[in-house]
């Protein structure tokens, strides 16, 4: 539990840091450290990385798409997906002897997917600007961070009712209903305290807290999801954890499973359900 919190504390100093520069490039380089780590972590899990020009496209594909804007990337992204498959494909012709049509599919869909959702931080701040983006941003974090903190107190106190035995069989349904909670009150509490803190820095916000409280809902769902599904990627791959880079979580994407599932779900809806508004 103590190497947990120290690396909880190094990460939400990092994570300060990063928000400093919010309005900066900085940011698009956070995230693609971030994914190009998180593809690594993915390739050597599922075995792929030894298929070196597989590898060098995935990386490729993680370094570029936090530059590349949203309003060119949805644009540009019918005239690059069929090239791009046919890329994969050729190098399938190429090393068929040591690679399988599922790391050309697996390769295609995190590579896609992924970057994506975390380029979604960057979208949220691109649409909304730096008071409104780094809100949401928060938002998403906290989504997927506050159900996972709150289903692990409450699982361990409470939980006597597996959720899902075969794919992670310490989640509980007694977790999930305390993850689902945590994450509405505590998200509550932090808009609260997040537009007292603009109201001091004259960019005061209005919070729809109606909204805020479904959207938290969902949204914890929907970490849940993303964390059983990385789950079942390990449990099908044999491996405990993706990495070490944080003592006590694993690695990055043992930390940002779920939040690669809260990060393009909070961006879609600022599109069509906005939580907040300047004042």
């Amino acid at each position: 539990m103590k190497t947990r919190v120290l690396s909880a504390v190094v990460g939400i100093i990092l994570l300060i840091i990063v928000l400093n520069f919010f309005e900066t490039p900085i940011l698009n380089i956070a995230i693609m450290v971030i994914a190009l780590i998180a593809m690594h972590e993915f390739l050597t899990a599922t075995r792929i990385s030894h298929n070196r020009l597989l590898s060098a496209v995935a990386y490729f594909m993680a370094a570029v798409f936090p530059y590349v804007p949203m309003k060119k990337e949805m644009n540009l992204l019918p005239l690059f997906l069929l090239p791009y498959i046919a890329l994969l494909f050729l190098i399938l012709l190429k090393t068929h002897q040591d690679t399988r049509v599922e790391d050309i599919a697996l390769v295609f869909m995190m590579s896609i997917g992924m970057t994506m959702s975390l380029s979604a931080a960057i979208y949220l701040r691109d649409n909304n600007g730096h008071v409104l983006g780094m809100y949401y941003l928060l938002l998403a974090l906290f989504c997927a961070w506050f159900s996972d903190t709150g289903a692990y107190f409450t699982g361990k106190a409470l939980g006597k009712h597996k959720l899902c035995p075969l794919v992670s069989p310490h989640k509980t349904v007694e977790g999930l209903i305390g993850g689902l909670v945590t994450c509405v009150v505590l998200n509550l509490l932090a808009a609260m305290i997040f537009s007292k803190v603009c109201d001091v820095l004259n960019a005061p916000i209005e919070v729809d807290y109606l909204r805020l409280t479904v959207v938290s809902l969902l949204a914890s769902l929907i970490s849940v999801l993303g964390d059983l599904s990385f789950s079942m990627i390990k449990r099908q791959f044999s491996i405990k954890d993706f990495g070490k880079i944080m003592p006590g979580h694993g690695g990055v994407l043992d930390r940002f499973d779920s939040v690669l599932f809260t990060l393009p779900f909070i961006y879609a809806s600022t599109l069509i359900f906005p939580i907040c508004s300047i004042a």
